[in-house]
């Protein structure tokens, strides 16, 4: 009787020792996976649409850097296409150009357009909201009377809302925020229950001004958290400092969008591409899984679209 007992004592032990499960093991398969905090790229396929019938229309942009212009076709649909552009200098931000350089500039690019054949009726002069800060709009405007011409100021809140209405389109607006990286300040936009909201921070110059990178790193994550999370699955990116990045596959191809790579595939070789990663960096975090860049869309574009649309 008691070999009996032994005998079942043992059996039950190591029928209870086969039935074990390794505790660590399980907890370990149904622990979820940390999440990333980094996005994943995706590529961005989208074709634009081109204007049928369209009218041709011309903006001279006045930037705290740049002195550029804009022929664009735009019809009823606001579908756009830029038929040509130059690039030139302001150097506001500098406070090197005066009055008399600036509206010899601009009446060089008001001929170059006309000759292009655009009527005067349809040539229009803009100031961003950067160099409203530094120069005196009224006295250049006394100047440019005399060729017919008048600037429009823009303001940092209708800039953010034309590079909206020019780059991102209709199909995403819900799930898409902009941010515009200028010289002179940075400008965020998304469209929230039908309206567009907008945020101004530094520009990719701000090391002129003894702002620390991480200080603008703080600043510009600060305003991207203020993007409602459904906004910021895709993020459409301007700026000249993000055209350096990818300036090469820009030129190799007639594609007008550029998925951008991780911020630490960028060259970091002087202040101002620096300035533009940090900018970038403080930009890349989840749920965003695209940052697109628009080699032709801007804010100017933007403006002419919004007056056909009226």
């Amino acid at each position: 009787m008691k070999l009996l007992t032994k005998t079942c004592f043992i059996f039950l032990i190591i029928l209870a020792g086969c039935g074990v499960k390794d505790s660590s093991n399980e907890e370990s398969k149904s622990k979820p996976k940390k999440k990333q905090t980094a996005p994943i790229k995706h590529s961005f396929d989208y074709k634009p649409c081109t204007p049928t019938q369209g009218e041709l229309m011309a903006v001279i942009e006045l930037g705290s850097l740049g002195l550029n212009y804009f022929i664009v076709e735009i019809d009823n649909d606001r579908c756009w296409a830029l038929k040509k552009s130059a690039f030139g200098r302001s150097n506001f931000i500098y406070g090197v150009n005066t009055n008399s350089e600036i509206v010899s500039n601009i009446r060089e690019f008001r001929n170059e357009i006309i000759d292009f054949g655009i009527t005067k009726n349809n040539i229009h002069v803009i100031a961003s909201s950067s160099v409203v800060k530094v120069e005196d709009i009224p006295a250049l405007n006394n100047q440019l009377t005399k060729l017919g011409l008048t600037i429009k100021s823009i303001s940092a809140k209708d800039e953010a809302r034309y590079a909206l209405l020019s780059t991102v389109p209709k199909e995403f607006i819900e799930e898409s925020f902009i941010v515009d990286i200028g010289s002179g300040n940075t400008k965020l936009a998304w469209v929230e229950s039908g309206d567009t909201l907008s945020l101004e921070i530094h520009g990719s110059k701000y090391f002129l001004s003894d702002v620390q990178d991480t200080t603008v790193f703080r600043e510009v994550r600060d305003a991207l958290l203020q993007v409602p999370e459904k906004n910021r699955n895709l993020c459409f990116v301007l700026g000249g400092m993000i055209y350096e990045f990818v300036k090469d596959k820009v030129n190799e191809s007639d594609g007008r969008y550029f998925v951008l790579d991780e911020p630490g595939e960028y060259p970091t070789d002087n202040e101002k591409l620096r300035a533009a990663n940090v900018i970038y960096n403080a930009l890349y975090l989840e749920p965003t899984y695209s940052y697109i860049f628009d080699s032709e869309s801007n804010f100017s574009i933007g403006y002419l679209i919004s007056l056909k649309a009226n």
